[in-house]
């Protein structure tokens, strides 16, 4: 007869990322040992997942607003109204101070960033005080959805919803392109300052002869259903892999046939070609965890589908369409993307950097100049950022360069860490692991072509990232009750 094994006193440990909710709290875990009971969880709406369904809903909203014509007056309060309902509901939202591992270099940003509160450039405290919130307002996702009791249930709803949005405006984009005219949305004021010639750059001509704009989707900005096109894709294919109702299966399937169709039609090779890196590193991701069937199927899919894709939108597009994607073959890629937006990396680098290592002041750029900035100071006028990492340089220098890049890359990594694991009762994190992990590297490739984190797609990354850490961590926390 074996001898009883010894109980074992004090906490209970726990192996991987589910850690991370005990190693990064500073009170005491959420699940107690065997007869002690745990500390009671936020209640209430404010304190479950529906606080991310409604603020999603609330950016959908939001978005929509800034593209009806009659609502332009109020553009900058449907813009104000997104941000600021993120700051607001760090101080709503309750519950257990639980750290994302991001969240130190988040914090190190912003009080970095702040400091340039101080510096000669900044010429509108009002403009700065806004640059300010929009950056924390980005990123407080992070902090406030991470306190709330999300399931898997809830994120697998989350992710629904970003589909559904993204695939819409991918969708709309489509036929824009079919039905000229009849769907396009008010151009954005900005594109139309920049001239004729510009304006009319971003028209082609279809098969049919008639000429349009390239698909904006949900957005004002010609050529912006790429976007929406690129997550449709992506997301689709975690649908496409899941094992929920067959209906979500072929709804992202066909997600990722329009996307692939409004993305050949947007004509933006740098989402198409950062799709292709995202959807290259999930499929090593399932090669390294051993899922080869699951790779299959995603390898099939989105390759079959790309092909048809293709050739659907060469015959609606006619030549024009063609002939852009051509110079993805026709030169190296590294080459199209110097002659696009490399320069402006370059910039950033040799000349912005070197000119303002510690921040060029705040408010000099973006929407808080448009809103908020003055611009009569001589001697500090206003900046352009086109690409995220000029915006960083602007507001801290250095040190911004290196916190919020490593932020992202701690992110990354804590996803790709659960995308590897297999566990018991796991239910399908790995495959939230995997789709997480592509989805931070596309906005990662996204910041060397345009402001990613100073707009709403930045802040959905992370939410996303926020609901996924939260969801793990409470599955963790019950897994353990039940064997305790």
């Amino acid at each position: 007869m074996k001898p009883a094994r010894p109980v074992k006193s004090g906490r209970p440990q726990l192996r991987g990322p589910g850690v991370l909710h005990q190693r990064y709290s500073r009170r005491a875990p959420e699940t107690a040992v065997r007869g002690v009971p745990a500390p009671a969880a936020p209640t209430g709406f404010l304190g479950s997942g529906r606080v991310v369904v409604a603020f999603i809903g609330l950016l959908f909203v939001c978005q929509l607003a800034l593209l009806m014509e009659a609502l332009s007056p109020l553009r900058v309060v449907f813009r104000i109204l997104a941000f600021g309902t993120s700051l607001a509901l760090l101080v709503l939202v309750k519950g257990r101070h639980v750290k994302h591992p991001a969240m130190p270099f988040l914090l190190a940003y912003v009080a970095v960033t702040a400091l340039n509160f101080f510096q000669p450039g900044t010429s509108s405290p009002l403009a700065a005080v806004a640059q300010v919130g929009l950056q924390a307002s980005v990123f407080a996702p992070l902090f406030w959805a991470s306190r709330l009791r999300i399931d898997e249930k809830m994120f697998r709803r989350i992710v629904l919803l970003l589909f559904l949005f993204n695939m819409g405006s991918a969708t709309l984009g489509v036929l824009q392109v079919y039905f000229p005219g009849r769907f396009q949305p008010a151009l954005s004021s900005v594109v139309e300052g920049q001239g004729e010639g510009y304006v009319r750059s971003l028209q082609f001509e279809t098969a049919s002869g008639a000429r349009v704009f390239r698909p904006m989707g949900l957005t004002d900005i010609p050529g912006g259903a790429a976007i929406g096109a690129f997550y449709a894709v992506l997301l689709g294919g975690a649908l496409l892999l899941s094992r929920q109702a067959s209906w979500k299966r072929v709804l992202g399937v066909s997600g990722i046939g329009v996307g692939l169709v409004s993305l050949y039609l947007s004509q933006v090779r740098a989402a198409a070609v950062t799709l292709l890196v995202c959807m290259v590193t999930m499929g090593l991701v399932l090669m390294v965890s051993g899922r080869l069937m699951r790779l299959a199927v995603l390898g099939g899919v989105v390759g079959g589908l790309a092909v048809v894709a293709f050739g659907w939108a060469v015959a609606v597009g006619g030549d024009a369409v063609l002939a852009r994607w051509s110079t993805l073959t026709a030169s190296d890629p590294s080459q199209v993307y110097q002659s696009n937006r490399g320069y402006f990396l370059d910039d950033t680098f040799g000349e912005w950097l070197p000119e303002h290592p510690l921040g060029a002041g705040l408010g000099r750029y973006g929407m808080a100049n448009a809103y908020f900035g003055d611009n009569s100071n001589r001697e500090h006028p206003p900046l352009w950022a086109e690409i995220q990492w000029t915006a960083w340089v602007y507001d801290g220098g250095i040190l911004a360069i290196l916190c919020y890049p490593l932020a992202l890359l701690v992110t990354m990594a804590w996803g790709f860490r659960v995308a590897i694991r297999r566990e018991e009762r796991a239910g399908e994190f790995w495959l939230w692991g995997s789709l997480l992990f592509a989805y931070d590297l596309g906005a990662v490739a996204f910041t060397f072509s345009y402001p990613f984190f100073m707009s709403q797609m930045g802040m959905e990354f992370w939410l996303l990232n926020a609901a996924f850490f939260s969801a793990y961590r409470n599955r963790h926390a019950t897994v353990h009750a039940h064997r305790g």
